[in-house]
């Protein structure tokens, strides 16, 4: 009786396939993302878009503020894939296609993303209550920036809460050696030291 390859699986919940997976972890071709440096660049970058898509509805003119956001989104979708593909879709990749390692490091990932979720919260929250009667912003703006603002904040905040666990999991893992086997973990060396992943903010 011959083995036969496992079938193609689509995973709703965690947004990927499993050929999507198997695919990223088996590949060794070397990558600029793979590196520590590039890949908390990339990071950093993917939060500045994420902070502007947040503020583009602030801008007075509503053609000019359209024309950013959707520029910002166009980058946000761009930049949360090639986020996941920095980390070999571990961040999302379900626990019957990772191993044990694996998941621990995902585990680990996604309870700082959620700590770092707290406070982004928080500070929405502080920005919701600014707009309000007697806020801050109260009279600064519009109806018409308002409603701009309050759009582009939700599609931040939904872009952030799903690229969390890979943005924490993408600055933390260390550079990957370019000459590990397969069957080594990612990221392994006899002289690494062990990943440490954030507990959220300090």
């Amino acid at each position: 009786m011959t083995n036969q390859k496992p079938k193609n699986r689509f995973y709703w919940v965690e947004g990927v396939t499993r050929n999507e997976v198997e695919k990223s972890l088996a590949d060794r071709q070397p990558s600029r993302l793979r590196q520590q440096g590039p890949r908390r660049a990339l990071v950093l970058a993917y939060a500045a878009v994420l902070v502007g898509l947040a503020a583009s509805g602030l801008l007075p003119g509503a053609k000019l503020s359209s024309y950013l956001t959707f520029v910002l989104l166009a980058l946000a979708v761009y930049g949360y894939l090639q986020l996941r593909k920095a980390v070999r879709h571990v961040s999302d990749a379900p626990d019957e296609l990772i191993d044990e390692r694996q998941i621990a490091v995902r585990n680990a990932a996604y309870l700082g993303a959620y700590r770092w979720l707290a406070l982004i919260c928080c500070l929405v929250v502080v920005g919701l209550f600014s707009t309000s009667g007697g806020g801050a912003l109260q009279g600064v703006l519009d109806a018409a920036q308002l409603e701009r603002w309050m759009s582009g904040l939700g599609i931040a905040l939904l872009m952030t809460v799903c690229s969390l666990p890979a943005m924490v999991l993408g600055w933390q893992l260390p550079s990957e050696l370019q000459d590990e086997r397969p069957d080594e973990p990612l990221g392994a060396s006899p002289h690494a030291e062990p990943h440490r992943l954030p507990n959220g903010p300090h």
